[in-house]
């Protein structure tokens, strides 16, 4: 009798910084049809700083996911699952615009939650998970 084995996909990571080896992390993995981007904050790698204003957090941190996204070979479009995490309740009418921009037609499902994150500069993180197939 002989064991049939399945072919399972090559997994592919994805990094856009020195400090995802700091964390031990890849901002994205692709296995087969699926990306899962990590939690992804507001930096701004060109300028190497951490805006004050949620809403451009927001705006940084959907820039990043979409190049995390692009160099794995996906669109924020493929995206099917969200998650948002605020620093306050605060912050949620001032990033509401920034999630519609991105996720308004797209319509993911979604949870927010309320936490502290790492750095105390940071108000939103967003992780999102990709299915193209």
């Amino acid at each position: 009798m002989t064991k049939k084995t399945e072919s399972v996909p090559s997994r592919q990571l994805v990094t856009l910084s020195e400090s995802e080896k700091t964390y031990a992390m890849s901002r994205a993995v692709v296995q087969g049809d699926w990306c899962f981007v990590s939690g992804t904050v507001g930096y701004d790698y060109a300028t190497g700083d951490m805006p004050e204003d949620a809403a451009q957090q927001a705006r940084n941190a959907f820039a990043n996911i979409m190049a995390a996204m692009k160099a794995a070979g996906f669109e924020l479009g493929h995206t099917i699952r969200v998650q948002y995490t605020l620093t306050s309740r605060d912050h949620i009418d001032a990033i509401l615009p920034v999630i519609r921009q991105h996720f308004g037609k797209i319509l993911p499902a979604a949870t927010m939650v309320i936490a502290d994150l790492v750095d105390e500069r940071m108000k939103v993180e967003i992780e999102v998970t990709g299915f193209c197939g």
